[in-house]
């Protein structure tokens, strides 16, 4: 698995949807991603909004879709907040789709009126197709790879949200004990989704998880 990081220019359609926030956000600062669902169209992130002079936070106009849920600290012309965005046109509903790949958004990840950096971790495939992508977002100024770090506490980022809920469900519901309390049928019916999709989300959370326990070996 690699990092990728990601700089790009925004092209007019980008810069038409931020117009308005930018009128008052200087820049904005991922400090984590707590949730993306792409069946939902939707993402839940905490980011620092560092505001222009003159500006607060009632001054923005954010896109449409684009809500603060709560304010978790002010420091000066800095804001963290907890922001939910939703794709609601069926343009952007589209675009948020053709993300929907096997990789872990990661930070860095900031952005203003000119630039926007985001980052990705995943495997040689989905990241190159990843940088694809972001060529309908704007002009790419700059890739950039390095290896992504985790420590025992964070092994679960290795995995996507789909990958960890579909792991967890597993071991929460016997999959791992011997002998077996569930099989991949019965779990697929308590997810919710096929057992081809349960298989696929478990085998490569296992790889993802064996690769990163056992780096170096």
């Amino acid at each position: 698995m690699r990092k990728v990081i990601i700089r790009l220019r925004p092209n007019r359609f980008v810069r038409m949807l931020q117009k308005g926030m930018y009128e008052s956000v200087e820049k904005m600062e991922g400090r984590e991603l707590l949730k993306l669902d792409f069946e939902r169209r939707s993402k839940l992130v905490i980011v620092d909004l560092i505001m222009r002079p003159g500006h607060a936070l009632d001054d923005i106009k954010f896109p449409k879709g684009v809500e603060i849920l709560n304010v978790l600290k002010v420091e000066g012309g800095t804001y963290t907040v907890l922001i939910k965005v939703v794709a609601r046109s069926k343009k952007l509903s589209g675009m948020f789709k053709l993300f929907d790949l096997d990789v872990i958004y990661d930070t860095p990840f900031r952005a203003d009126r000119d630039m926007i950096i985001f980052s990705a971790i995943g495997e040689n495939e989905p990241l190159n197709r990843l940088i694809k992508l972001v060529k309908f977002l704007g002009e790419v100024e700059k890739v950039s790879f390095t290896n992504p770090a985790f420590n025992e506490h964070e092994i679960l980022k290795a995995l996507t949200d789909r990958q960890r809920e579909t792991i967890i469900e597993a071991k929460k519901k016997g999959y791992y004990e011997y002998p077996r309390k569930i099989n991949t049928q019965e779990l697929s019916e308590e997810l919710g989704i096929s057992k081809a999709t349960t298989v696929e989300h478990l085998r490569k959370a296992e790889i993802r998880l064996i690769s990163r326990i056992l780096e170096g070996y």
